[in-house]
Parts: C-alpha cells; structure tokens; sequence
C-alpha cells in the first residue's frame, strides 16, 4: 500500500523535521508502528491516508506512493473508499450527534447506494456488539465507548486498509481483547497500528517498524513481548480525609453519590469496565471540591497559553526546569501546546497540575498514549507528589501501571466499590466482574 523513498516532512514554523529520510515499503498484512511519543507516528499514518498534506500547510519532499500511484495523484477524498482510519482522540472524527447518524454520514460520504445504508449500519453495529448504542448520543458515551463507535465508522466502509492510531488506550481489558480477536477474525483487511503496548495485541502483528526522532530504527518481522514492569508506592500514610461525590443522572445513566476517605500521600486508582462512569466520578469530584486538580482525558482543556512554558508557568514563580526535565519536555518549551503531539499534550497536562498546590491530583487515563519512558517518569512524578504529602488519584485501564497504587476502587454501573488492597488480583471473580481479567489474545497472523 505504501512506499516513501527519502521522505521528509516537516511544518514551516518548526525547525526540526517530523519525518527525515523515511525509505520503506509496507506490505499487505498487519504492521505495527511504534515509537517514542513525537517521533512522527501519527504523521506517518495521516500521511498514508492523504490526510497530511492535503489537509496542513506542511512541507513534504521525497516520494510517497499509494496503491501505486503518487500521493498528489488523488482527487481528495479517494483515498478514502480504501483506507479507513481511527484517530488518537475520536472527538476529532465525529460530526454528527448519534451513533447511527455518524454512521449514516460515513457511507453517504463513499457514495453508497441508500438501499444498503440501513442494512450496513446494522451489520456493523452487530458485528462489534455494539447494536445498543445505535440511537445514543455520542457526547454520552466514555472515551472508550467513543473509541469503538470511530472504529465502527471506520470499518463499515469495508476499507481495504485499517489506519489504528492507539486503539486500545481507552479500552478496558477485557474489551481490549475482545477487539483484537474480532480484528483477527476479520478477513482481507490489512492493518497499520500505532501502539505503544505491544503485548496487548499477542502475536497478531506479522511486521515490526520503529520510529526514532523522524528516523526508521527497526523494520523486521514482530516478536510479541511482555507488558511494563511498575513498583508500588511506599509513601507513609497521613493526615485522613474525605470528599463528596455527587450524584450525576444522563440519559439513562446514574452515577450513586458516595464518600471517598483517603490518606495524604496515598496512590489510589479506579479501575472498571468502559461506561461505567470512571470520568464521570472525576468530574463530580473536581466540580465540587477546589482541594482537587484534573488532569482531564482530553488534554487540550487545560492548555490556553501560547506556550509550553508559559503554561507551566502560569500563576506561580516556581522553577519549571524539573518537570520539564521529568516529562521530556525540554526540546518543546517554546512549542505552542496544541503544536505537540498526543503523548506530550498528555505530559504537559499532568506537568501543569502537577505544579498546584492542590491537596488530590487526579488524573483520567494519564497512560493513554505514553511510551515505556514516559510511563516510568508518571510513575516517579506521582511518587514524588505522594512523598510530599499529596494524595494521588488515577483512573485507568492500564493494569500494569495500576499496580503503583497501595489502594483501588472498583467502578460499575455508576457504582464505587472498596477500599482493596493488593489481595485484590488474587480474587478472580471479582476481577471477572468488573472485566479486569481477560485471556490474552493470541492471534494466528497473516501469511
């Protein structure tokens, strides 16, 4: 599908290039993508779909060939009756207010017949088991829940080529799984992933290519591999306190209120299925009580300065080298935040709350899009806040990071469960329950 030789990309306003001497050739079957966070993944994938650059005013030289023929011989839009694609944060994709409307807008934009449009919408949505959410709203929906319906207008143009840029990252584990054993199953359909936790995906990929610094680094065949390794906090325990949250009612969800009790310089973390009202709790809690900063799931909320290091800072006099230090940010402090890619938007986030004097950091999915350096960085930034006195409170679906805590709650149906300890991966049933504990996916790859 895609062949560059010497390509190079880059954005007026940057000095450095995004993509610098890109030569490879990707062949049908299943590739994934990896690379540090700003080593131009994304953009090599909005570049295979003509999304770069027709769509920016970046430079790109060298040669890029789709299906054969040069990029600039598309008409626009094209490209799209063969390549479907999912972004990093599906709130970009979605211009429609309900699921079926979303889905309806994506085929009447291939030009599909209207006799088939019905009968196709309903295949998707049944096939992902996603038929219950066909007349929500999808300003409703979790972010995981958002995640699968951008797959779902992905596929249901029956695209040739799948363009995955992080899908996992705001899945729960078991549906993690699940759709990965679904896209397996799924024949003639050849997939480029962007992934940062191989392990998740088993022995589904055929090829291996990395990016370092706008550079390919390696291009072999893939060898699956084992998840991160995280140490526990071990900061003393201080100073009880407790805090409200208040009831939420959408639609036909209902979030109970409860009482959080906690300790200053405890980690906790919230784990549970997709939908059931993980994010939700956050925002009530951070809505009602000033003692806490948010780091949100979306990134960009936080950002409204006109740099990286004006963000940081922004309201203090303290010195702002050390967390740029921590979250590699060094090389970005005079970038324009919505310049960054996904993962350093995130950093950038979790940097400037982490520079409040806020008694709880709470943060919504701060894994999401993170490299292995990266996430031990969090880890240590989180620990060093506990260590200070701070309490620190972290929704996730990464359950090898989640092992940092010393305590976990459990959410689902708009219900918080716990206190648990670390007995709490001994009990299956109840990891069962709340779909923390799925068989790993073991994929039979394409020849």
């Amino acid at each position: 599908m895609v062949e560059t030789e010497s390509l190079h990309f880059q954005f007026p306003e940057s000095l450095d290039a995004i993509l610098e001497d890109v030569t490879v050739s990707i062949r049908p079957g299943r590739t994934m993508l990896s690379g540090a966070s700003g080593s131009g993944k994304s953009t090599f994938l909005a570049l295979c779909n003509r999304l770069f650059p027709e769509n920016c005013d970046g430079i790109l030289q060298g040669r890029l060939k789709l299906f054969g023929r040069l990029h600039d011989d598309y008409v626009p839009g094209e490209i799209n009756q063969r390549v479907g694609t999912v972004f990093q944060d599906p709130d970009t994709q979605f211009v429609m207010e309900r699921v079926d409307e979303e889905l309806i807008f994506t085929l009447e934009n291939l030009s599909t017949p209207i006799s088939e449009i019905e009968r196709r919408v309903t295949e998707i949505l049944e096939s992902l088991q996603l038929s219950a959410y066909r007349t929500r709203e999808i300003d409703s929906l979790s972010g995981g829940e958002k995640q699968r319906i951008a797959v779902a207008c992905a596929l249901v143009g029956r695209p040739e080529w799948l363009l995955l840029d992080e899908p996992l990252t705001h899945l729960d584990p078991v549906t993690a799984y699940e759709f990965v054993e679904w896209l397996d199953r799924v024949t003639g359909l050849n997939v480029i992933v962007v992934e940062h936790r191989p392990h998740l995906w088993g022995d589904y990929f055929d090829w291996h290519i990395e990016l370092e610094r706008g550079r390919i680094v390696r291009n072999e065949s893939f060898c699956p591999v084992d998840d991160f390794a995280f140490i526990k906090s071990n900061a003393s325990l201080k100073n009880p306190y407790h805090y409200t949250i208040e009831e939420v009612r959408r639609d036909s969800f209902q979030l109970k209120r409860s009482e959080l009790h906690v300790r200053a310089g405890e980690v906790i973390a919230i784990l549970g299925p997709n939908g059931s009202g993980k994010s939700t709790f956050l925002r009530s809690l951070t809505e009602h009580d000033r003692r806490v900063g948010l780091v949100p799931q979306s990134p960009e909320h936080l950002f409204f300065m006109n740099s990286v290091e004006s963000e940081l800072q922004f309201g203090h006099e303290d010195s702002i080298e050390s967390v740029l230090s921590d979250m590699s940010l060094l090389d970005q402090r005079h970038l324009h935040p919505l310049s960054l890619s996904h993962g350093q938007k995130r950093r950038l986030a979790v940097a400037i709350q982490s520079l409040t004097n806020k008694q709880l950091l709470a943060f919504d999915e701060p894994t999401a899009g993170q490299d292995e350096p990266s996430l031990h960085a969090l880890e240590l930034l989180m620990k060093r806040h506990a260590e200070m006195g701070r309490t620190i409170l972290f929704v996730t679906h990464d359950l090898s990071f989640a092992r940092i805590a010393n305590t976990f709650y459990l959410m689902k149906d708009g219900e918080l469960s716990g206190p648990f300890k670390d007995e709490l991966w001994q009990d299956t049933e109840t990891l069962r329950h709340y779909q923390l504990q799925g068989r790993r996916a073991r994929c039979h790859s394409m020849t």
